[in-house]
């Protein structure tokens, strides 16, 4: 089964910015070969990045469309802009963003809050794990953790009281047992 999010998650493409909005980096030049006579025979399409408002989305994994519409892998993309001459050229050229994790919603804590209160540690647990392989923020999975521990200390306080009540209704039923056979004996 699988379990629903309930934290938020970063975005995994890479972000890189530019001053100026509308930055075209050409990887490939476009390429015409020419005949005998010199007029243009073939024209090999090149490979050009651009951004938009001065963004440039790299997603994580698979292929991206170019400005042409042709597809490009990311991560020869990616290690091309890395390289990149131009790269964290604050005035002509272009830098990498980072992201940074945001603090903890108000539906991720209440999330968290309920399920505590519910004494669901599995829900607990998916939590924490979600996190870990979201955003890792260290608080939000301090806190959590300790709740679990809460969770399973209360869990175990609750297991204890119904082996008490039942070994008391135990003793109890023996007791009255033992009761009606010594009245029975009497009379």
């Amino acid at each position: 089964m699988a379990t629903e999010q309930m934290v938020s998650v970063p975005d995994t493409s890479t972000l890189f910015m530019a001053r100026r909005g509308e930055l075209r980096l050409v990887k490939k030049s476009i390429l015409q070969t020419r005949d005998a006579e010199g007029r243009a025979a073939e024209t090999i399409p090149g490979e050009t990045l651009a951004f938009h408002d001065g963004v440039l989305r790299i997603p994580a994994k698979g292929r991206m469309r170019l400005e042409d519409g042709r597809d490009a892998n990311v991560h020869e993309l990616l290690a091309w802009l890395e390289a990149h001459p131009m790269k964290d050229d604050i005035q002509e050229g272009f830098w990498r963003v980072d992201q940074t994790a945001p603090p903890p919603s108000e539906l991720e804590l209440e999330t968290m809050q309920e399920l505590a209160m519910d004494l669901n540690a599995d829900g607990l647990q998916a939590f924490i794990e979600q996190e870990r392989e979201g955003w890792n923020r260290a608080k939000l999975i301090e806190v959590a953790e300790r709740s679990l521990e809460r969770v399973h200390e209360k869990v175990a306080e609750s297991e204890r009281k119904r082996e008490l009540a039942l070994e008391q209704a135990r003793a109890e039923g023996a007791a009255s047992a033992g009761q009606s056979k010594t009245q029975g004996k009497q009379t």
